[in-house]
Parts: structure tokens; C-alpha cells; sequence
């Protein structure tokens, strides 16, 4: 199981089922704000306690300054952490993926056509299938309906 995180004001988070040689199966995905972002995270530990996690790295720049002083994605990624704590996992459990690296290989077209499309939201659940394609192809997963 991958759980693939999009942490932000609206956070995208989605569970995969995935098995080396087999195509990766959404379990589910959604968009959550705030008072609700810790609970599928519980839910999610409790259930599969050995869970790979993934998360977009958010790393505060020049750049990012200038567009927001928000702290959304950081204080959720301090959330997800502690939520690996209280499951007694280690925060080094999580692995962190450049958001630039998920969209590179699978941007929107790509993810229709592999039919992981997310309809509804703001875009940030769609955010949260890359990371977990991205994971699954670490692992050795190949997108062949891609190069059909």
C-alpha cells in the first residue's frame, strides 16, 4: 500500500494497492482541509500499519516567499509526521518526492490516460497520484498504456 500525501491549505491525499509486476489500484483519493487532514492518515496507519508514505517536498525559497507566507504544507507535514509517531513509525519512514520530478512524469494528459483522473476538486488529489505513480515506478512499475 502507498500513501501519497499533497500537503497544503487543500491537501491531496490518495491510498494505492500496489504489487511489482501488477498495475497499481487507487483504493481512494480526496482533497482535505485542515480540521479533517489527520484523520485518513490515522485511519490509513491503523489499517495498514506498514504503509509506505510519500509526501511532495516543500522546501521554503526565495521564490516561494515572495508568492506566500502561508505555512499550510509545512504544518502538515509536521501533522503526518506526528501521525507516523503515534502509529510508532519513524518520520525518516517518509519518503519526500520534488513536485517538479511527479509532474514531469506524469503531467494531466498522461494521467487520463492511465485513467488515474481525479474529477472534483482544486487539483491537489491529482497532485497526490503523481507522487504514488512516481513511487510505483521507484519500485518497478512500467506504464505501458503510456507507450501504446
Amino acid at each position: 500500500m502507498i500513501l501519497s500525501v499533497d500537503p497544503g491549505k487543500a491537501t491531496g491525499m490518495t491510498l494505492f494497492s500496489f504489487e511489482r509486476g501488477q498495475e497499481p489500484v487507487l483504493v481512494w483519493a480526496g482533497e482535505y482541509q485542515q480540521e479533517e487532514y489527520a484523520k485518513p492518515i490515522r485511519d490509513t496507519l491503523v489499517e495498514y500499519p506498514d504503509v509506505t508514505v510519500v509526501c511532495e517536498r516543500f522546501i521554503i525559497n526565495a521564490q516561494t516567499a515572495k508568492k506566500s507566507q502561508a505555512p499550510y504544507s509545512l504544518e502538515q507535514i509536521g501533522i503526518l509526521k506526528q501521525c507516523l509517531m503515534d502509529a510508532g513509525r519513524k518520520v525518516d519512514d517518509i519518503i519526500f518526492q520534488s513536485p517538479s520530478d511527479a509532474k514531469a512524469m506524469f503531467d494531466n494528459p498522461k494521467l487520463k490516460k492511465l485513467e488515474y483522473w481525479y474529477v472534483g476538486g482544486e487539483g491537489h488529489a491529482l497532485d497526490s497520484i503523481r507522487h504514488a505513480l512516481l513511487q510505483c515506478v521507484k519500485l518497478g512499475w512500467i506504464p505501458r498504456r503510456l507507450l501504446q
